[in-house]
């Protein structure tokens, strides 16, 4: 698979003189398709974007790594909706630019997921403008355009990510020290009386069940993503409205 140069520029020129998403949701996307390691650890935003897109598209010419391709499909969409509102971006011709590398973001025509869409709603309003669950809210928005645009494994690993970010920042807002993240801070939560029993079993039941399988191509449909952005939003909204 391969960018054109057209395509690559203008995914990473509107990064320029500091324009563009900032360096923290440029991580957040390389680090949510699991290929943080391609992103150069300095340089600007353009310089870090330009550089993760090649090293990510070299992945994709070894024959061994049959995950690099979804990788690299899944950081280019989620750069290019970021970018597409933008007001100095022009949608279209990047658009146009990634239709004919055959990597358009497309609009879903599905019928609207009603009962998690409310249930999403009222997740923003609990994530409202709160600085410390920026990160969590981060991956939740990407989850969420990633199901909207079909891309589900995408989706289904945000959704995740989405989770372990929000329990890590309730738990350090409640005390629980900065190293311990994931299961570890969810069972301090637990320990320390923050949840019940069966709340924690909860969350470790759907904490597996999300990472099944991981957020490589080809495991995962509508109904399975479906079912994760039920399960994930209604998650973090219990905790958040019991925690925060």
């Amino acid at each position: 698979m391969a960018l054109s140069a057209r395509t690559l520029a203008l995914l990473s020129k509107p990064f320029e003189g500091g324009n563009g998403p900032s360096h923290g949701t440029i991580e957040l996307i390389f680090a949510g398709a699991g290929v943080e390691a391609c992103l150069p650890a300095e340089g600007n935003k353009l310089q870090r974007v330009l550089g993760g897109l090649k090293a990510l598209q070299a992945e994709t010419g070894d024959p061994f790594n049959r995950a690099a391709e979804k990788q690299l499909r899944q950081v280019v969409s989620e750069l290019a909706v970021l970018l597409m509102q933008e007001a100095h971006v022009d949608a279209e011709k990047l658009d146009a630019a990634l239709a004919k590398d055959g990597l358009a973001v497309y609009e879903s025509e599905e019928p609207k997921d009603e009962p998690a869409d409310r249930l999403a709603t009222f997740l923003g309003s609990l994530f409202a403008d709160r600085p410390t669950l920026k990160v969590a809210r981060r991956h939740y928005e990407q989850a969420t355009r990633a199901f909207e645009r079909h891309d589900w494994e995408a989706a289904n690993s945000q959704f995740r990510s989405a989770c372990d970010a929000t329990f890590d920042a309730l738990a350090h807002a409640k005390g629980c020290p900065t190293g311990k993240k994931g299961g570890v801070a969810r069972k301090w939560l637990e320990e320390q009386g923050f949840l019940e029993a069966d709340e924690g079993d909860l969350s470790k039941a759907f904490m597996a069940f999300a990472g099944r399988a991981g957020s490589h191509a080809g495991i995962s449909d509508h109904v399975d993503a479906q079912l994760r952005r039920h399960m994930s939003t209604a998650l973090m909204s219990f905790v958040i409205a019991k925690l925060d």
